[in-house]
Formats: structure tokens, C-alpha cells, sequence
């Protein structure tokens, strides 16, 4: 029994020793607690810095998940789901709390397998392709990756044998170790990524950032996710309203709307930021900081909060202007397109897939990203002109439906089989 071991009685030591030790007093011995103790990926954050745990706490709860074996039965439960489905391929979404045993354990058995890239978990340390403060890190450089280390992070996304000497430590590596522990993970990582027989991007953009990252183009098939069409009746409003759909973290661009919106000097315009807030890498007063700076400009700003996919329709019926000022890479900028299907105008930053989906000025608009300036000019543009609004409107936008993104994918599978032929379970 786990309960047992030796691991889990060095862990009921270590509570002894810091039961009573007030937070106070860890938060003054480690002023970037905050930042440090949390970890934030596939659109989960888990803060655990105002509980008692310490660096030790960390060391010895790896040390648990490795002698209870958590990693073999990860890989026991995909085993026993694949005896119990007998699949005729493996298409795996994402490996976020997984382990890459599961590609393995495919690959090893013969049966086809998809892998999908839908965000830079592959390859960032953070998962997003984006360092203090707010710097988009549009050529993998080491050098610069190094800050970014934190060994929770590491766990999550590189579950091998190469790491595990450090993650015992849990101290953040010296320079000249954490380009060691980066080069280690990267050869890693380029394994993991030679693993499935296909890779699914969502728009060419994400497919060229992955191939820069050294994956086989040949290998990469580009699959626009489908979207249902949308059934909301729209209203005709003498005044535009301006919306923001979204979560409420800094890398949304939130901040540089409000920023815009103040510089547009129409307080006879609305603004609606509909979205939940999140902490952000250890920043917990983002939205805070958005409702102060909203309260100093002459206008109507709304915090609207948290909606679900159902609520998308009835809100975007109520929005004449949509803006996405997203300050890093999207992958593909879903809401863009439900802008779209909405026959609602869209202006974006001019950053990556939002740059390729808006040709600008002829099916939306797009400006500098991070520029206030540059925003504020082009909403000036469409609340101006109601005869642009309608024009870029009326601009043909091809968007996949969901039963065009289920066929492309039902052929690749096709595709796929024939290279690996059928597997062993059917012969």
C-alpha cells in the first residue's frame, strides 16, 4: 500500500514540520510565491501558493506519484481502454495531465494514430508562446526560455525518464542548467511529436510554427475546426454597440481595447466585454486593474462575466462591432469566425491566424497588436461608417461547418489506415 511507503512517510513527516507556519511567513521568505507555487496550461490554473507548501512539499509529492506509479497506470488505463474499445485508430486532443506513454503504447500495437496540435503545449515551457511581460516568442530561443522554467510546468508536459533527476530537485536550474534541461526536453519532445503517423493543425499558421519548431511538414494536415451556424435574430441600432468575447487575461488584449475605447472619445458607444476572468500566471488583479481604468473613462463599460457556448448567439445578436486584440498567437481565433457567421464586422490584431483569417479592409479590419492608437483609428472607422460595416459584412468568409471539419477528418483517418494498414484486431 502506498500509505506504506517510505515516500509517504517523509510526506507525513514534512507536514509536521509545516502545520503550523503561518503563510505570512512563507509569502516574506519568498515574496514571488504567488507566481512560483502555480501552474497554468490547457486553460487550467491551479493556484496552490496560499496553502502550506514549500518547495520540499513538491519534491516529496513527486516522490509519492513515483513510487505509487502514477505514470504505469496512466499507461495501464489507455491499455485497458484499447482491450475494451478495440479502436480502429487513436486520435489523441492533447496530453495535458496524460502521459506521452499513450502515444507509445499506440504505436507499439500497431494501431493508426492522429495527434492534434491546438496550442504550443509541444515545445513552451509556458504552453503559450508568450514571456514576461506580455513579449511574444515568435523564434524559439533557449536563452530567453530559461525564466520561464518551472519544474511543475515540466512535469505536466515532458512525463519521461530525462527530467525526473531534476524535477527531484525542484530548485530553479542555473542558466547553464536550465539550457541543459531545455535541449533535453526538446529532443524529447521532437520524439514524442515523430510518434503519430498524422498531426492536425487548425490553420496554416500554427502548421508553419510547428514545422519551425523542427516537425516533419509532411506530417502536418491542416483541419479548420467547424463551426454550427447561428440562428440569432439581429437588431438595427442607430448607435454601434462594441463587444469583446473572451477570458479576461492579459493576453487577450483586454487592457488595450479599454485603452482604445478611451482614445475613440464616443461615450455614446457602448463597450461589453463578455468573459470570465482568470488568474494569469500568477497575476490575480487583472480585472480589477480593467474596472478602475474603466470607471476614469467617460462611457458605458460592462463587465458582463462568465457566459456558455449556448449564450454565444444571443450575444453576439447584441454586438455591431466585434474586436479580438489578442497580444499573442492564436491558433485559429474561433470567435473571429463566429463574428463572421454572426454578420457582425470583426477588427483583430495583426498577429498569426487572426492576421490570416481578415483580409484587411475587404472581410474586416486589423491593426498593430498591442497599439491602442492603431484600434482606436479603425473603430473611429466602422462607428463612423455604417456603410463599411456593412460592406465588410457582406464580404464572402469561408467557414467550416461541423459536418465539413467530421469529413475531413474521417478521410484522414482513411488516409491514415491505408499507410499503416488495418489494425491487428480486425485481421
Amino acid at each position: 500500500m502506498i500509505s506504506q511507503s517510505g515516500a509517504w512517510a517523509a510526506l507525513r513527516k514534512h507536514h509536521e514540520q509545516v502545520r503550523d507556519i503561518h503563510l505570512r511567513t512563507l509569502f516574506a521568505a519568498d515574496p514571488m510565491r504567488g507566481e512560483r507555487l502555480a501552474l497554468e496550461s490547457a486553460g487550467l490554473y491551479l493556484d496552490y501558493s496560499k496553502n502550506r507548501v514549500t518547495d520540499e512539499t513538491l519534491r516529496l509529492l513527486l516522490a509519492l506519484a513515483e513510487a505509487a506509479g502514477l505514470r504505469a497506470r496512466i499507461d495501464a488505463m489507455f491499455a485497458q481502454l484499447v482491450a475494451d474499445w478495440r479502436p480502429d485508430i487513436v486520435h489523441v486532443h492533447h496530453l495535458i495531465g496524460l502521459s506521452t506513454g499513450i502515444l507509445e503504447q499506440a504505436r507499439r500495437r500497431g494501431l493508426p494514430l492522429v495527434l492534434g496540435l491546438h496550442d504550443f503545449w509541444f515545445g513552451c515551457p509556458r504552453g503559450q508562446r508568450i514571456r514576461h511581460p506580455l513579449t511574444i516568442c515568435h523564434d524559439i530561443d533557449r536563452r530567453l526560455c530559461v525564466p520561464c522554467l518551472k519544474p511543475q510546468n515540466y512535469e505536466m508536459r515532458a512525463p519521461r525518464q530525462p527530467l525526473w533527476p531534476w524535477l527531484r530537485r525542484l530548485r530553479p536550474p542555473t542558466f547553464a542548467r536550465g539550457l541543459r534541461v531545455l535541449a533535453r526536453y526538446d529532443a524529447d519532445m521532437h520524439g514524442v511529436l515523430s510518434l503519430p503517423d498524422a498531426l492536425i493543425t487548425p490553420s496554416p499558421f500554427h502548421r508553419d510554427m510547428y514545422v519551425r519548431y523542427g516537425v516533419d511538414t509532411a506530417k502536418i494536415h491542416i483541419i479548420p475546426y467547424g463551426l454550427p451556424r447561428s440562428t440569432a435574430t439581429r437588431e438595427a441600432r442607430a448607435v454601434p454597440r462594441i463587444g469583446f468575447l473572451g477570458t479576461l487575461i492579459p493576453s487577450k488584449g483586454a487592457h488595450v481595447l479599454l485603452d482604445a475605447y478611451r482614445r475613440l472619445a464616443r461615450p455614446d458607444v457602448p463597450l461589453d466585454f463578455h468573459g470570465a476572468w482568470v488568474p494569469f500566471h500568477g497575476d490575480t488583479g487583472y480585472l480589477d486593474r480593467l474596472r478602475t481604468t474603466a470607471a476614469t473613462i467617460d462611457g458605458t463599460v460592462t463587465f458582463h462575466g462568465r457566459y456558455e457556448q449556448d449564450d454565444v448567439a444571443r450575444i453576439l445578436a447584441g454586438i455591431d462591432i466585434l474586436v479580438v486584440p489578442s497580444v499573442w498567437y492564436e491558433s485559429y481565433s474561433i470567435v473571429i469566425r463566429e463574428g463572421f457567421l454572426a454578420g457582425i464586422p470583426v477588427i483583430a490584431s495583426n498577429l498569426g491566424a487572426m492576421a490570416e483569417a481578415i483580409a484587411h479592409d475587404v472581410t474586416g479590419l486589423l491593426f498593430e497588436a498591442g497599439n491602442a492608437d492603431a484600434l482606436a483609428a479603425q473603430l473611429r472607422r466602422l462607428v463612423d461608417d455604417a456603410s463599411l460595416r456593412a460592406r465588410l459584412v457582406a464580404a464572402s468568409k469561408p467557414v467550416s461547418t461541423v459536418e465539413e471539419n467530421a469529413a475531413r477528418h474521417l478521410d484522414l483517418y482513411e488516409a491514415v489506415r491505408g499507410i499503416t494498414g488495418p489494425p491487428p484486431h480486425s485481421t
